[in-house]
């Protein structure tokens, strides 16, 4: 029996070494998914009171986030697959309000040229 676990260990150990996959905990796990879960929570009415900054740093945490749930789930370490969707749903809120800004900065724009006309 001692054998067999040996090689078992020792094959664990190769892939994991080839993977180059630390063994996490359940733990960590809950807890990375928990903060990627609360990251994703801000609604749309809340990215609006941001800045243009604070906006492109929220969509690189919010990329970062996305990354870091699909490696989490190919290494079946992700609890709840939600996680996933509703990130890439964070990142299409950000892009929309993003968007939205552009566009008012745009109108202004139009708006103070075409008074400067008359």
């Amino acid at each position: 029996m001692a054998l067999k676990k040996s090689t078992k260990e020792a094959k664990e150990a190769e892939v994991v070494k080839e993977t180059k996959v630390k063994k996490v905990s359940a733990k960590t796990v809950k807890k990375d998914a928990a903060k990627v879960a609360a990251a994703v929570k801000q609604s749309a009415t809340d990215l609006r009171n941001l800045t243009e900054a604070e906006l492109q740093k929220a969509l690189a945490t919010a990329k970062e986030d996305l990354q870091l749930a699909q490696k989490m789930l190919k290494a079946n370490e992700l609890p709840a697959s939600h996680v996933i969707r509703s990130t890439k749903k964070q990142i299409a809120r950000i892009h929309s309000v993003l968007t939205e800004k552009l566009n008012e900065k745009m109108a202004e724009k139009f708006n103070d040229k075409k008074e400067e006309v008359k």
